[in-house]
């Protein structure tokens, strides 16, 4: 019995000290613990170990009978063991909800799934993110492929009107440059401050305004439509302006030009219905009938659109010689070459030369075919010009041969009229016209200003 109480108190003393170690062990390795939790677990571990210290005093009691110490450790577990006993009662709602090993569990796997949906969200926004990236990548190179090369700009610009971004700036201009300065640092003056004005009444009332503004630039003069809106940040606050600058230089330019050809436009046609007045009136005086009236008007107006023709043609800058002659023979265009030669080196005739050589030319051309060369199968004109008087002038000469024989005409009809006197003296230049019996001849000298070019 002896040897069975300290086989007992040994392995028992024993197992409590290692479970006390343990204790130890576990505590320091989890680290983790209130200050409830570590007052207990201390408790614990000194409960277990006074009392395996207590069966370790009463297994040394078996050979050295040791009464007071065995009292003193037993005293010490007694009290460990109440002071535990009453801690425990005191934290058992506290202990009663801490979750249970199930409940840890479906915690965890909550968690996890909670995990799992937050990386499949993670996911799905990297991927939003990463589609607008490139749609924003995508709008913005369409943003600079519209606006690269074009007459458009677009600025904007903070409360005290300091440029903070440029894109597209007028030729010229640089952005960086632009960035961190006023308009009046860049613009002249007068300029600067009408534009500064439109952009703080912009701040001031958030109503968008329009403005067309011209100014030199480098030496140019330049005209610019300027769109103002406000800027606002995220709460919707003003804090700055945006605008949109197009240069509507070319087209200011387009509008002068086409305004002046208008007023050109208008001047000439006055005089063009001054002149179809006068040949209406000359016409009528030297005709006997309605039908002859008629033909002969209708004959010389179209005279008159021909010579228009060649000027839109030409935007109205001139009018080849050579076209001119074809163009009021073109009804005998089957004679040119044998019949009818033209020679003599291209020029180009200012807009009133054209109108009136065109009517020069018809007169000729309808006295050849009613009354010369041109009314007989065999007949011939050879109408040339070249450059005389050291190429101060230029001469036409308009010969007929192989006609009818000629007869000086008794009177002086419209045609021979026109002819003399309003063509010579509308481009300042010598007409003599004469009646061989070979053949009516006809020399046209006019100054070489009425020629614009050359070859």
């Amino acid at each position: 019995m002896l040897l069975l109480h300290a086989v007992s108190d040994g392995v028992i003393a024993f197992s409590l000290l290692l479970i006390a170690a343990a204790l130890i062990y576990m505590y320091r390795q989890r680290g983790e613990a209130n200050s409830s939790e570590s007052a207990l677990t201390t408790l614990f571990i000194l409960f277990i170990a006074a009392v395996g210290l207590a069966h370790l005093a009463s297994l040394a009691g078996l050979w050295t009978p040791s009464a007071a110490m065995q009292g003193v450790l037993k005293a010490v577990a007694a009290l460990l063991a109440l002071t535990t006993a009453i801690v425990i009662w005191k934290l058992a709602p506290q202990l009663l909800r801490l979750p249970s090993r199930d409940r840890l569990q479906a915690e965890v796997a909550a968690h996890l799934r909670t995990f799992e949906e937050l990386k499949a969200a993670r996911h799905q926004l990297e991927e939003r993110v990463e589609a607008r990236t490139k749609e924003l990548a995508e709008a913005k190179q369409r943003f600079e492929i519209a606006l690269r090369g074009s007459p458009i700009s677009v600025f904007t610009q903070d409360k005290d009107l300091h440029f903070t971004w440029v894109h597209n700036a007028p030729a010229g201009l640089v952005p960086e440059l632009l960035c961190g300065k006023t308009d009046d640092e860049v613009l002249p003056p007068e300029v600067a401050q009408t534009i500064m004005a439109a952009k703080r009444k912009v701040m001031a009332t958030e109503e968008p305004q329009e403005l067309e503004t011209n100014f030199e630039l480098l030496g140019r003069k330049r005209s610019f439509y300027l769109m103002i809106e406000a800027l606002r940040d995220g709460q919707g606050e003003v804090i700055g302006t945006t605008s949109v600058a197009v240069d509507i230089s070319e087209r200011k330019t387009n509008e002068d030009q086409l305004r002046l050809l208008l007023r050109e436009l208008t001047h000439r046609s006055k005089n063009l219905l001054a002149v179809i007045h006068a040949i209406a009136r000359q016409t009528a005086s030297r005709t006997r009938s309605v039908e002859d009236f008629l033909e002969r008007f209708s004959a010389r107006l179209c005279a008159i659109g021909c010579s228009h023709d060649l000027l839109i043609a030409d935007d109205w800058h001139g009018a080849s010689l050579r076209m001119l002659v074809e163009q009021q023979l073109f009804t005998h265009a089957h004679r040119f070459g044998e019949q009818i030669a033209i020679e003599g080196e291209d020029v180009i005739l200012k807009p009133e030369a054209v109108h009136n050589l065109g009517l020069a030319l018809h007169e000729l051309a309808t006295n050849a075919q009613k009354y010369g060369s041109l009314s007989q199968p065999e007949g011939q004109i050879r109408i040339h010009w070249k450059f005389c008087e050291e190429a101060s002038k230029l001469k036409l000469t308009w010969q007929e041969r192989g006609g009818p024989k000629v007869m000086p005409p008794e009177r002086s009809g419209f045609g021979r009229a026109m002819i003399e006197t309003v063509v010579g003296q509308a481009l300042e230049g010598d007409v003599k016209l004469s009646f061989p019996e070979k053949g009516v001849r006809c020399e046209i000298v006019i100054p070489a200003a009425q020629v614009t070019s050359r070859g």
